[in-house]
């Protein structure tokens, strides 16, 4: 294969930025629709904000940064003339989050330096049609994998070219932490001590199968440059469906929320032993009067977590128009009037089928699956506990490390004791 990887780093507050040119001198971050940091420049991010922060958290960390509503809906029109603008270069270009995409270059260009001047071209095209506030990082090799991870540890307005034979030699010291691997997964390589693709990658396969199962084989073929994936270009791409019917109609909402999980828990799984994820999720209720009605949510960041896309999938239930029947007795009663949707007849008395359909499907990014976490239960626990004990012996039961001393000559000079209840 021949795949150029563009990534255009910070796309939303590049974008944001250079239509505002007073905040290029300032940090900047965007907010998104829940509360939480959407993107941000490069100076907020040196003062330790990242993405999925709350916005309380973000600017605590970084006081003078400006904070912004992000425009979502501006950010996806200008992500769609991105691609449009490499689709002129060819037909097969695959989205991957905010900023970048692939693009398969396999069929236009005969050897490296074919394949060097196109990449060069398309970089060229992309700053003189959407400024040079967004120019974009570009890595080329024979595989995705590889040729984000060029893109990646390259400056905007730069090339790296990784030919095959150099491949592993990339690799080999890059973390393990480009892999889109979860959470937990990332943590128990942490605990074993493997910390580099070249580590991971010298793992026997069947441990690796054994310890994490088919998305850990893929993730070694990745860290060792034999990741054959294709580039799936949006033209060929489809959603993903599950549908179920009902004997007797649902009007018990957990019943309705656990078919659904029925539904999507098998797809999520092929999408995370895939290492893939789904930007948009849609839910159809049928009624039993012959009606239906279709919802759909997008992600902000694509997502193959099965709680999230229940928890979507829920809200969607929210906002489908229930019709309550003449007794009274409904599903009103249990789901409300939501907006949107089709009203039903007056007999209608519950869901007889759902279908689910998970679209916008592309790989998963290193960062995605970590973003807007659930509660971590033990985290939870150990509040509770936290919370008991100063109830139960007071503040001085408690106490927390803070930097008293910065400028101390010993670490153990530097730090000083809090008592969790003082100011």
């Amino acid at each position: 294969m021949s795949v150029l990887y563009c990534a255009i780093p910070h796309f939303a507050a590049a974008l944001v930025r250079r239509d505002r040119e007073e905040l290029s001198s300032r940090p900047l971050i965007l907010i998104g629709p829940e509360e939480r940091v959407f993107d941000l420049s490069s100076e907020a991010e040196t003062c330790g904000v990242a993405v999925g922060m709350t916005s309380r958290a973000a600017e605590v960390r970084c006081p003078g940064a400006c904070l912004l509503e992000a425009d979502i809906a501006r950010y996806r029109a200008e992500i769609e003339s991105l691609l449009q603008l490499l689709e002129r270069f060819s037909s097969r270009v695959e989205a991957h989050g905010w900023g970048a995409a692939y693009v398969d270059l396999e069929d236009l260009t005969r050897d490296r330096g074919e394949a060097v001047a196109l990449c060069q071209e398309v970089g060229r095209s992309i700053r003189r049609e959407l400024g040079g506030a967004l120019q974009p990082a570009v890595g080329w090799d024979s595989s995705k994998f590889t040729a984000q991870a060029a893109a990646r540890r390259t400056p905007p307005g730069h090339l790296r070219a990784i030919e095959q034979a150099q491949e592993q030699e990339f690799l080999r010291p890059l973390p393990v932490t480009l892999l889109p691997l979860t959470g937990d997964t990332l943590r128990r390589l942490g605990f074993l001590g493997l910390r580099t693709l070249g580590q991971y990658g010298a793992l026997p396969v069947a441990a690796v199968w054994q310890q994490f199962g088919r998305p850990g084989v893929v993730a070694r073929l990745c860290a060792r440059g034999e990741d054959g994936r294709p580039v799936i270009p949006r033209w060929r791409a489809s959603p993903l469906v599950a549908e179920v019917e009902f004997e007797v109609p649902l009007v018990e909402r957990e019943r309705l929320v656990t078919a659904l999980r029925h539904l999507v828990s098998p797809l999520l799984a092929g999408l995370r032993a895939n290492l893939r994820a789904c930007g948009q999720v849609r839910l159809v209720v049928r009624f039993d009067d012959g009606d239906a009605q279709e919802q759909e949510r997008n992600f902000l960041f694509p997502v193959a977590n099965e709680d999230r896309v229940v928890q979507a999938l829920d809200g969607l239930l929210d906002r489908v128009r229930w019709q309550p029947d003449p007794s009274g007795s409904g599903p009103s009663e249990f789901l409300g009037t939501g907006e949107g949707g089709v009203a039903g007849g007056a007999g209608r008395t519950g869901a007889s089928g759902l279908t689910v359909m998970l679209d916008q499907i592309q790989d998963a990014s290193a960062e995605q699956l970590t973003l807007f976490p659930m509660e971590d239960e033990a985290t939870a626990k150990l509040q509770e506990v936290q919370r008991y004990l100063v109830a139960r012996f007071g503040s001085h039961a408690l106490r927390r490390a803070v930097l008293a001393r910065p400028g101390a000559p010993l670490p153990e000079w530097r730090v000083g004791w809090l008592d969790e209840g003082a100011a």
